[in-house]
């Protein structure tokens, strides 16, 4: 009598050994999303903070009448920083003012070292104080009884690693690209999100633009920005601030 056997139900090693090299790709997947996921949570909490700060600015600037102090020559952009300073450049006059340094740096990150309260200066490159992390400044042209200014929000700002340089500007519609003649400023060219642009024609101009691409090509260094440069000559002087997040204009501000 011939039996017949029944075929065995189940799988096999091979299959196995296949199941478990497509799971662990899946795996693979998942845990290298995770480090991304959270460098971008943490990205738009600093870019969350930095934007409500700057709007706090702005208020502060109104109310206490921060832009109503002495500014000296009124053919100077006036740049009003979070620390002490004064470094009048040939378009730009850089001050501060005792008391702002608390006012102007975000309350979160406060490092409650001292008996008033106030976070003691970090010092950063060369021994040249830096702002902490969360910080913002503003700029005006002092030309009239009321302007426009400018303020900015930074995160992480250094000192020592704001740039001036010289550029070749050529315009274009809404904004324009300059030609570095340094290629050293692209690593603080990559970590800010505006520059000011300063010139001279009859008169001192200036504007803040946004960074649009920064072209890193070590032997012809180029940045593309937007903004208001409608009368920029070929030659102009580009100030690069580190850190700078967001930028906010206050039209009609009074300073007299």
């Amino acid at each position: 009598m011939r039996v017949k056997k029944q075929p065995q139900l189940g799988i096999s090693l091979l299959e196995v050994l296949a199941a478990i090299f497509v799971v662990s790709i899946g795996l693979l997947g998942v845990l290298a999303v995770i480090p991304f996921g959270a460098y971008q949570v943490s990205k738009a909490n600093h870019a969350e903070y930095a934007a409500n700060m700057l709007t706090n600015a702005a208020e502060e600037i109104l109310i206490r009448e921060m832009a109503k102090l002495p500014t000296g020559d009124s053919t100077k952009f006036v740049w009003f920083e979070p620390y002490e300073i004064n470094d009048p450049d040939n378009h730009i006059a850089r001050f501060s003012e005792d008391g702002w340094q608390e006012i102007m740096r975000g309350q979160d990150d406060l490092e409650y070292t001292t008996y008033d309260n106030k976070r003691p200066d970090f010092e950063g490159k060369n021994g040249i104080k830096s702002s902490g992390k969360y910080t913002w400044f503003f700029t005006f042209l002092p030309a009239a009884d009321e302007v426009a200014v400018d303020v900015l929000a930074c995160y992480n700002r250094m000192l020592d690693d704001d740039r001036q340089v010289s550029c070749s500007f050529a315009a274009s519609a809404g904004g324009g690209t300059f030609t570095l003649f340094d290629a050293s400023h692209l690593e603080v060219l990559t970590q800010t999100k505006y520059v000011f642009v300063t010139w001279e024609t009859s008169e001192v101009n200036g504007a803040w633009c946004k960074i649009v691409f920064v072209d890193k090509n070590q032997s012809d260094p180029k940045i593309i920005v937007t903004g208001e440069l409608y009368d920029a000559p070929q030659d102009v002087q580009v100030y690069i601030p580190s850190g700078v997040l967001y930028h906010k204009r206050l039209e009609n501000v009074a300073i007299n």
